[in-house]
């Protein structure tokens, strides 16, 4: 973007209610959420919006700040700001819907099934991880790769004991929701969750699936899920690169003080 463009297309408005850097920020999230804004495309300069705005550096600097907690900017020591690539966001406190966290940062998800089939001779760590009947050890198992925008973001393979969801394989999932499926069709929906979040490196194999040819960190998470009446419904295991996501935390003190809980947002790129 150039200080013409943003002349023209951006209008402040000194007695909206709404704070001068708030503006900025709704600005500028609406040119990245519409592609006016690409990732790569480099940020106009601090100094220059506070010239052309006559406003002062820290409301400009706060709306920027803003832009980076949220992962759609992000800084380079000694070059500037640029827009970044559509981030998942992990709130590691609840339970979460790929296609929902993705519509969520104003992005399109979609899927490319890798492998969705019956598995009648599992991994005996995913038996006993599944805690599979003797009489019922069949499992359905979908891989996929979940995309924003067409973006690769994470490999993710799921595996769910089959008597649970017979007949779950014919559906198509590169355009349908599991957990919607399992909702409306089988009546099953996860009620909690146990998940590790844990750094690796991303082997090449992931790196092929997730097109991605740096020698980047990821993250690998692991999620036991269970119904209200605690039977176990679903195991899954993901491959994220870590520049593609960020985790989220509500903290709290301890609950004697009450105290208001405070959301904290972290970007754990390592």
């Amino acid at each position: 973007m150039d200080i013409n463009t943003f002349k023209d297309t951006f209008h402040l408005d000194l007695e909206s209610t709404t704070p001068l850097y708030q503006q900025l920020y709704d600005y500028f999230k609406r040119l990245i959420l519409t592609g006016a804004l690409k990732e790569g495309d480099q940020m106009l300069p601090e100094i220059i919006i506070c010239d052309s705005l006559d406003i002062s550096r820290s409301t400009v600097r706060k709306t920027m700040e803003m832009l980076i907690e949220d992962g759609y900017l992000i800084r380079k020591r000694g070059k500037g700001s640029f827009i970044s690539s559509p981030k998942l966001k992990r709130n590691i406190n609840y339970l979460y819907n790929f296609s929902e966290n993705m519509e969520n940062i104003g992005v399109s998800p979609s899927s490319s099934v890798i492998e969705c089939a019956i598995v009648d001779h599992i991994d005996e760590k995913i038996k006993n991880i599944l805690q599979l009947p003797q009489s019922n050890t069949k499992v359905f198992l979908l891989k996929r790769i979940r995309k924003a925008n067409g973006v690769p973001i994470l490999c993710e393979s799921t595996y769910i004991p089959y008597y649970l969801c017979p007949g779950i394989e014919t559906y198509d999932f590169t355009s349908q929701s599991l957990y919607t499926i399992l909702s409306k069709k089988y009546f099953l929906d996860p009620f909690h969750a146990i998940e590790s979040i844990e750094a690796v490196f991303l082997s090449q194999k992931d790196k092929e699936l997730l097109n991605c040819d740096q020698e980047i960190p990821g993250f690998k998470i692991t999620r036991l899920s269970y119904t209200k009446n605690e039977e176990i419904l679903e195991y899954t295991t993901s491959i994220t690169r870590a520049d593609k996501c960020i985790f989220m935390m509500e903290l709290y003190k301890n609950s004697n003080n009450n105290t208001v809980p405070v959301q904290i947002q972290r970007n754990l790129n390592i």
